[in-house]
């Protein structure tokens, strides 16, 4: 992160750099529809701002500029914002229609020192009451320019006494390194001070339940909107979640709310804010949006309404084939061998496979769906399965008689043989080490349903007894039948006598630096192609964040010849410094990029992009990739 800088107020003593070519057209034949020479008060603001649907940060309000440097004299335009959505459409029609494509445009204006115009942002944080001036994350201005941009524009605004640069990427930051009279924003002031946290959008009913402490699943269901005090482990079936601490934008939680399409935000100190306590315990309207929500009380027609409005889901029966009980070699699977081993071990070798693309994965191998089913068989628990699913427990309580299920199953002695076979395979895959245990179904990872957290999993030294062994890979097999993950299938009308646990067993990769997750589409903006990717430090997780942990963020634009990497955010833990270099980043998106080319087409139909986990090695830096699955990003408006 920037540091920040103490400034006294600068005047300006030198022109911006002028770029030849023909004068500009005289602004007083500009429509003031289209542009102003000024920002002179808070209305001229509010009069050009847009309230974008796309930026990263709510409570936003942008007014992009220009300056036209043909002249000998650099003229500013403040564009109506909502009009322009970038500023290649206000040049070529108000300026010059001297560019054929927006390609053309971005590297003479972007990547040039020596441009016709100087085009950026202004950001007012609303929360903050801070103002920014902001470039895109490729603009290649040099420094001493970028100071005398901002010490024009602070005689051309009213707010200019507190306009402060936002660097948007690291090449940006060594560019202004040394220009200590060059005022910059503090992203942890501008971050700090933001109340509200779009995380997934939408509409939903409900009656608002307050929680402080620890969830009760068995008490809530989706005919209620959730308010916590913290951000939840695990997530019951609700209408809406209102966090007060704010959500890491690809935790768990988050991941489960776009799957199930349900509204989720995060609301600093919302269990204490007076506005939901008057509504506590009655049914209300909540619509969570890009740059605010709307939470009010309904009636119960309007929500009957609503419930009309939703589609119902056809059933799912998932693929299972008991045939092969041997050990599977986890890259040697493909997508062919779902209905064997599930759909995290499948997509792991399908990782295998982009090697050649530098994707790294951990040694592993996998038991398949045929040795549950017959540790179930074998001890009669396939009936206590049978009869629970006939039964009126599944439609009232259901969390006793699930709890009876896992015991049995977890209680029950597995198959000495199978046992031996694991213990042997696991001393090979990490000898003097430790291997992760992991859950693998073919009710998770799937299109239309992550299975983001359902499930359960362990950690054993390589050289761990055959007993410990046996509860591990035992409880793993329990898992199937988890409060949440049972819930979860019955809203998606899943089988559950057709669900079965394979068991993964990883290397555990230990030495890291960094834990992270990225998602292979630009979530903020589906016209600027990109991928979004979430880091975080030791010690803290990025799909389980803990009070208000910021994650360090970058977005990657993928749409231009050269990549982009736009950084969001640095960590909360690591003051300042960063997880990943650019050069790191940019390695990260050429695979991220590989593994879309390969998993999407298999997923199209019901996903736009590959949700993937991974893991940063501390003394090689190696990115090591632990998890892939399909995800869809919905986009508000445009």
């Amino acid at each position: 992160m920037a540091p920040r800088r103490t400034f006294g107020l600068l005047f300006l003593t030198t022109l911006l750099l002028s770029c030849g070519g023909r004068a500009p057209e005289a602004r007083a034949g500009l429509d003031p529809d289209v542009a102003a020479p000024r920002i002179d008060d808070l209305a001229a603001w509010e009069s050009l701002a847009a309230r974008p649907r796309n930026h990263h940060v709510a409570r936003t309000e942008v007014v992009k500029f220009v300056y036209d440097l043909r002249g000998e004299t650099p003229v500013p335009y403040f564009l109506q914002s909502e009009r322009f959505e970038n500023h290649y459409d206000f040049v070529r029609a108000h300026l010059t229609d001297g560019w054929a494509d927006g390609m053309a445009f971005y590297r003479d204006v972007y990547r040039t020192e020596d441009r016709p115009f100087i085009v950026g942002s202004l950001v007012r944080y609303v929360d903050a009451d801070a103002y920014t001036f902001e470039l895109v994350s490729g603009d290649t201005l040099a420094g001493p320019r970028i100071l005398r941009t901002l010490e024009r524009l602070r005689e051309d605004t009213f707010f200019g006494d507190r306009l402060r640069f936002r660097p948007t990427s690291d090449a940006q930051i060594d560019r202004i390194a040394g220009l200590d009279a060059l005022p910059v924003a503090d992203d942890e002031e501008l971050y700090g001070a933001q109340r509200y946290q779009p995380v997934q959008l939408g509409v939903a009913y409900g009656t608002l339940r307050i929680v402080r402490g620890a969830v009760p699943r068995g008490r809530l269901g989706p005919g209620d909107v959730l308010v916590t005090d913290e951000v939840p482990d695990d997530l019951p079936l609700v209408a809406a979640l209102i966090t007060s601490r704010f959500q890491a934008p690809l935790a768990h939680v988050a991941v489960l709310s776009s799957n199930r399409g349900t509204p989720d935000m995060a609301l600093r100190e919302a269990v204490d804010d007076p506005a939901l306590a008057s509504l506590e315990g009655r049914l209300v309207r909540i619509e969570v949006g890009a740059q605010d929500f709307q939470i009010r009380a309904a009636t119960p027609e309007e929500a009957r309404a609503h419930r009309g409005d939703a589609p119902v889901r056809p059933p799912f029966v998932p693929a299972l084939d008991t045939s092969r009980a041997d050990l599977l070699e986890q890259c040697e699977l493909d997508f062919e061998d779902l209905d064997v081993a599930g759909a995290k071990a499948v997509n792991m070798g399908e990782l295998c496979r982009l090697d050649a693309s530098g994707v790294e994965v951990p040694r592993g191998f996998v038991v398949p769906f045929a040795r549950y089913i017959e540790h179930l068989a074998r001890h009669r628990i396939d009936a206590r399965v049978r009869a629970f699913l006939a039964s009126d427990a599944r439609q009232g309580d259901p969390t006793e008689p699930l709890a009876e299920l896992r015991e049995a199953i977890a209680s029950a002695p597995v198959d000495r043989a199978l046992v031996r076979a694991v213990r042997d395979r696991i001393r090979a895959v990490a000898p003097g080490g430790r291997v992760r245990l992991r859950s693998s179904t073919n009710a998770e990872d799937l299109p239309g349903f992550s299975g983001a957290g359902l499930y359960s999993s362990a950690v054993l030294d390589a050289d761990a007894s055959d007993e410990a062994i046996a509860r591990g890979v035992a409880g793993i097999w329990a898992s199937v039948w988890n409060l949440g993950a049972f819930q979860e299938r019955e809203l998606y009308r899943i089988d559950h006598a057709r669900v079965a646990m394979a068991v993964l067993v990883q290397k555990s990769v230990d030495d890291t630096v960094g834990n992270g997750v990225a998602i292979t589409a630009n979530p903020y903006d589906r016209q600027r192609r990109g991928v979004l990717i979430n880091v975080q430090a030791p010690g803290a997780s990025v799909t389980g964040a803990r009070g208000d942990q910021i994650p360090e963020q970058w977005l990657v634009f993928t749409y231009l010849p050269a990549r982009e990497p736009e950084l969001l955010a640095r960590s909360s833990l690591t003051d300042g410094r960063p997880i990943l270099r650019r050069a790191e980043v940019l390695d990260l998106t050429r695979q991220l990029e590989a593994i879309h080319a390969r998993f999407l087409p298999r997923f199209a139909e019901h996903s736009n992009a590959i949700d993937v986990e991974f893991l940063v090695t501390e003394r090689e830096r190696d990115v090591v990739m632990v998890q892939a699955r399909p995800f869809r990003v919905s986009w508000q408006g445009r």
